[in-house]
């Protein structure tokens, strides 16, 4: 299917605004792919759901934001979440969340370390470089996740968590 077709309506209907649902429809791919779309909220509390034959992919901001992660990862305690992806296809599912904190990177590097253990994920990967610390590790059935975090100007940090696999 031609992806690059669905970012248009993805942009235009993300630039309406109301509470309910602000556009729906369905598209053509032009490659004989069909699919439809939805787009509910307003400003920074929208989501946008495209749904085809090969699964379905949701972006969400603010309040709509996806809040469960694949593999039963929990979101950090206190975590002001700022935006989301959410998709699933072919059999897997992945999810993207980026979160601000006003804790300091070791804390939250730390509560990611116990909940891969908990899930059986080992640590792979943990970088440190000036402001940045990043962890990610994958189980034996496929399914990963990468956590970055980054020092904020206010003494708090951003993370983006990406985790997925297998559904």
């Amino acid at each position: 299917m031609n992806k690059l077709f669905i970012l248009p309506i993805v942009l235009v209907a993300m630039s309406c605004g109301s509470n309910d649902e602000v556009a729906s429809g369905t598209f053509d791919d032009g490659e004989g792919g069909k699919g439809s779309y939805s787009v509910s909220g307003e400003g920074d509390d929208s989501e946008t759901v495209i749904k085809t034959d090969d699964g379905e992919v949701r972006i969400a901001t603010g309040s709509k934001a996806v809040a469960d992660l694949p593999m039963g990862i929990k979101l950090y305690p206190g975590a002001e979440i700022q935006s989301s992806i959410a998709g699933m296809g072919d059999g897997k599912s992945g999810a993207m969340i980026v979160f601000k904190s006003s804790d300091d990177q070791d804390e939250v590097i730390s509560f990611y370390k116990d909940q891969m253990k908990d899930k059986g994920i080992d640590v792979q990967t943990e970088i440190k470089s000036g402001d940045m610390q990043m962890i990610g590790g994958q189980r034996s059935d496929g399914e990963g996740i990468n956590i970055s975090v980054i020092k904020d100007e206010d003494g708090g940090v951003t993370t983006t968590l990406m985790a997925g696999g297998k559904n």
